[in-house]
């Protein structure tokens, strides 16, 4: 019997076993299937992922190389909202741009119901930053969705209501220069696809706007460099011509004409040699743009000889070179300093009595620049001005030696300039005047 007893229970066991193996191998394979749907549908979600992420790259990609093809920012606006219609499938576009000025964003491009087919906006509008949904996003510098625009306040109907809206900010060196704005006729229609491929479509456009203005700007300065050579070429070429104005030209004739009727061919003859040097050097130097220190010096000798003559030795003159410059290396624009030397002599000199003297000097100002000043113990500016008004003598050489001075500077983005300071004796009377050139050479 008790034999019998330990069969069952064996049998028991046995079956027992056989039903706990079951279930494990049942619960092994349910897992098993469970963590191959987890696996699927993880590759699913990776395979979907990378599907959105490639039509994302695919679509900014047709972006970038449409617009990079473009060479002007309106054309380029117009670019974008019709890409906006084609690649996106949305019903409307439109890119504004703001007024700083006036803070308004004015409709520059659209696709869609507002345009037709020449690029031109039906009955465009204007915004003021902070109005509407369009302004808001201005204003704040945020990008916004509106599933259902009939429940925004700050809905502004334009050319018609529509349901949704996204509203994209253009922000170029952290400031809002423009929105990009959509419009559909379906509530719920903008996603979170559409708010990231729009943004980075502004973000492209912002950087593209910003170059765009850069090659503008390089562009203008290159025609304004350019013009400033033209400029200052003319302006040498008249200079240089007129320097020697006709009250010059006229006086040494009849200062020559004067030596022959005393008799004195010698003197006669050294002045026309000198005057007619001075004129061929003159014309000689018309199309350089640049002469040396010493050439320069040798045609103020040549000048300051002739009125010399010309005054018949009435007054003195000196030029002083500083040990420290070398007049055949150092390069400056021809007859800078001739105007002034002239002027010396006829307002500030002449009409003294005696003991006339001019003194020129040139001395270096550190490695790039040439002092030159032009020092007389005339009677004064203020004395000279007087003077003016009862001689009818004008020299048109100051004139445009100051004009050449300021198309220099403005070309080189140096120093070209000259100062004017009155001297005066200790109880107030008038010492004279002194003209500092400070011309920039290089180096």
């Amino acid at each position: 019997m008790i034999p019998l007893v330990n069969a069952s229970v064996l049998i028991l066991a046995f079956i027992l076993l056989l039903v706990l193996l079951a279930v494990f191998i049942l619960y092994r394979e349910k897992n098993i299937r469970d963590k191959e749907a987890q696996k699927t549908a993880l590759q699913q979600l990776r395979a979907a992922n990378f599907q959105y992420q490639l039509e994302i790259e695919q679509i900014i990609n047709y972006f970038a190389t449409s617009m990079s093809g473009q060479t002007q920012v309106d054309a380029m606006l117009w670019d974008v909202c019709r890409n906006c219609i084609a690649r996106l499938g949305f019903e409307d576009a439109v890119i504004y741009l703001i007024d700083h000025q006036t803070q308004i964003l004015h409709q520059k491009a659209a696709c869609g119901p507002k345009t037709t087919a020449f690029n031109v906006i039906v009955d465009p509008i204007e915004i003021p930053v902070g109005n509407g949904i369009v302004g808001s996003v201005a204003l704040s510098g945020m990008a916004e969705i509106i599933p259902d625009t009939s429940l925004d306040a700050r809905y502004i109907v334009d050319d018609a209501q529509r349901l949704s809206e996204l509203a994209v900010p253009v922000i170029s060196n952290r400031k809002v220069i423009g929105v990009i704005d959509s419009e559909h006729s379906e509530k719920n229609f903008y996603t979170a696809k559409h708010l990231q491929v729009l943004t980075t479509i502004a973000s492209m456009l912002a950087h593209r706007i910003e170059k765009m203005h850069a090659e503008d700007m390089m562009r203008e300065r290159e025609i304004e460099l350019i013009q400033l050579h033209a400029d200052l070429a003319t302006y040498q070429l008249t200079a240089l011509r007129a320097q020697m104005n006709p009250h010059f030209i006229f006086n040494a004739l009849n200062s020559i004409q004067q030596f022959i009727l005393q008799g004195n061919a010698d003197e006669a003859n050294r002045y026309l040699a000198r005057f007619s040097k001075l004129q061929r050097d003159i014309l000689h130097h018309c199309d350089q743009h640049l002469i040396t220190l010493e050439k320069e010096i040798e045609m103020l000798q040549l000048y300051l000889q002739l009125e010399q003559l010309r005054f018949q030795g009435d007054f003195e003159f000196s030029i002083e070179v500083d040990d420290e410059i070398d007049a055949n290396e150092i390069r400056i624009p021809p007859m800078l300093l001739q105007p002034f030397v002239e002027n010396a002599i006829w307002h500030g000199l002449m009409p003294r009595k005696e003991n006339r003297q001019v003194q020129i000097s040139f001395q270096p100002e550190g490695d790039h620049l040439l002092l030159c000043m032009v020092q007389d113990n005339g009677i004064g500016r203020v004395a000279a001005a007087q003077n003016r008004k009862e001689c009818s003598h004008e020299s048109k050489g100051l004139l445009l030696v100051n004009e050449r001075l300021r198309i220099l500077q403005q070309q080189y983005q140096q120093p070209f300039e000259a100062s004017i300071t009155d001297r005066l004796h200790p109880d107030g009377t008038a010492a004279g005047t002194t003209v500092t050139l400070r011309v920039f050479i290089g180096g």
